[in-house]
Order: C-alpha cells, then sequence, then structure tokens
C-alpha cells in the first residue's frame, strides 16, 4: 500500500461521508426542523417541510448505521486469527481463511455501497426540504420574498443534478 493511500479510495469515501458528511447534515437538517416547527407561519409548507427534514435525518442515521455495520466485514489476516484464538476457533485451512477473508471483503463493500445509497437518498431529502422551507408562505408581505423563491428554485436546481448524478453512479 502506498503511503498515504488510506486517505483514499472507496472505505476512506465511506467513512468521510458517513462518519463527517452524515452527522453534520443530520444535525443541519434537525436544527432546520427545529426552525419550521417552531415558526410554521413563515413557510408555505410546515408539515410536509417538517416531514422532510426529519425523514431526512433519519435516512441520514441510517446510512451512519449500515457503514457501522460493514465495519463488521473489515479485518485483516492477522485480525482474523487473533479473533479465532480468543474465541477458540477451529483453526481453518488456508484456501477457507482466503474464502473467508474474500467473502468478508465482498459483504464490507456491499454494505457501504448500500450506505452510499441511503446517504444519496438523504442528501437529496435534505435539498427537497431546505427547498420547502425557502418557499415563502402565501400571506405576502415578505421583504424576501423574491430572495427566498430563487434561493429555492437555485437549492431545487441543484438537488435535481445531484439526483441525475447520483442516477448515473448507481447505472454503474
Amino acid at each position: 500500500m502506498r503511503e498515504g493511500s488510506e486517505r483514499h479510495g472507496f472505505g476512506a469515501a465511506a467513512k468521510e461521508a458517513h462518519f463527517i458528511a452524515a452527522p453534520l447534515l443530520t444535525a443541519a437538517a434537525l436544527s432546520l426542523a427545529g426552525v419550521v416547527a417552531g415558526a410554521d407561519d413563515e413557510f408555505r409548507w410546515p408539515g410536509i417541510t417538517l416531514l422532510l427534514l426529519v425523514a431526512t435525518s433519519m435516512t441520514l442515521i441510517a446510512s451512519i448505521q449500515v457503514s457501522y455495520y460493514a465495519l463488521q466485514f473489515k479485518f485483516t489476516e492477522e485480525e482474523r486469527k487473533a479473533r479465532q484464538k480468543v474465541r477458540d476457533w477451529a483453526e481453518p485451512t488456508e484456501d477457507e481463511l482466503k474464502t473467508i477473508l474474500r467473502e468478508s471483503q465482498i459483504a464490507y463493500e456491499d454494505n457501504l455501497r448500500y450506505a452510499g445509497v441511503v446517504f444519496n437518498c438523504g442528501t437529496l431529502m435534505l435539498g427537497l426540504g431546505i427547498a420547502a422551507a425557502l418557499v415563502p408562505p402565501p400571506c405576502g408581505g415578505h421583504d424576501q420574498a423574491a430572495w427566498r423563491i430563487a434561493s429555492a428554485i437555485l437549492v431545487l436546481v441543484c438537488t435535481i443534478f445531484d439526483a441525475v448524478w447520483v442516477w448515473i453512479l448507481l447505472r454503474k
């Protein structure tokens, strides 16, 4: 392994997404949900906006959980041998050990992919929730109505581009 390569690649990207970005985005979604819940007269669709933001949080938390689940399948040959000594398991043959390691790596990567799909769904829902929160209420009289509408459209367009990007990635 190249020096510094542990900071790049599939596992490193998943770690960044699920253990750094997802918690921060969850906090942002819940913070905005609190604002919507506390001032529903300032939003056009407070109910659906609140639901979207809370669902976003739960989806992002699920991506963290699936990623944690995947980690149980990530181990080296030495770690496997140490675990089998502690648990008093029978010594596998070299072929059995290679099979165990290969199947565990596949399970690790599959679960990280599932976590990635869940994370991407969460970010798309967050975009929709933010766009919904930005649309001004129908009562009018808001000095920032045009800015809120423009911002909502910008977020919605970016969310659509993100959805297309995710769809392209999933089809690969």
